[in-house]
């Protein structure tokens, strides 16, 4: 393909070629490839060097919203970017570069989220968390989760459950049981705790 014309424009190059086609490309990317320089292209390279621009703009992208929100998965960014109409392609390599050059530890971010919700939510509630948001069995695998810290949030959050229960109230308390279990905590424990604070 022939280009009959060549601008840049700010932070971008346009390309305008003889079957009247139009394409804006990364700045750096036109000055990196020589395009200044050609006089006439072929489809693959073209592809190629739009490839290129559309990668650097993803890393562009990806940067801020990793400076924005640092706790997310790779599968997190990744999602953002096929968000903002990046093809897969692109969103894959541009994760994969920040994850090589070490800004996206997945298990960093998921060590500081345990860190933030060890305290508030059982284990199994932090698990489904970290599914939830994309995070991978093999990060999850990697994770020593403590389960002790259950037993405490449990009975925590059975003081105030139970405070306006009385042990006759049959129906309230196996509501009770239930959400407990929908949880992640050990149904005989739930009612193991329930019968202590009822003292039945």
């Amino acid at each position: 393909m022939r280009i009959l014309d060549k601008k840049i424009v700010g932070s971008r190059a346009l390309l305008v070629f003889d079957d009247g086609k139009k394409v804006e490309i990364d700045r750096e990317v036109y000055l990196e490839k020589k395009l200044y320089a050609k006089d006439e292209i072929d489809q693959k390279e073209l592809e190629e060097v739009l490839f290129e621009s559309g990668l650097k703009n993803a890393k562009k992208m990806l940067v801020s919203y990793i400076q924005r929100y640092p706790l997310k998965s790779e599968y997190g960014y990744y999602k953002y970017l096929l968000s903002r109409g990046y093809d897969s392609a692109t969103a894959l390599k541009a994760v994969a570069y920040f994850v090589n050059n070490g800004y996206i530890d997945e298990l960093e971010v998921a060590k500081k989220l345990i860190n933030r919700y060890q305290k508030k939510k059982s284990s199994f509630e932090i698990l489904q968390l970290l599914r939830k948001n994309g995070f991978k069995s093999s990060t999850i695998s990697k994770l020593n989760l403590k389960s002790e810290n259950d037993k405490e949030i449990l009975e925590k959050l059975l003081q105030k459950k139970l405070r306006r229960i009385s042990k006759e109230n049959s129906k309230e308390i196996l509501k009770i049981i239930k959400w407990f279990v929908a949880r992640g905590y050990d149904y005989n424990t739930v009612v193991e705790k329930i019968r202590e604070f009822l003292d039945y």
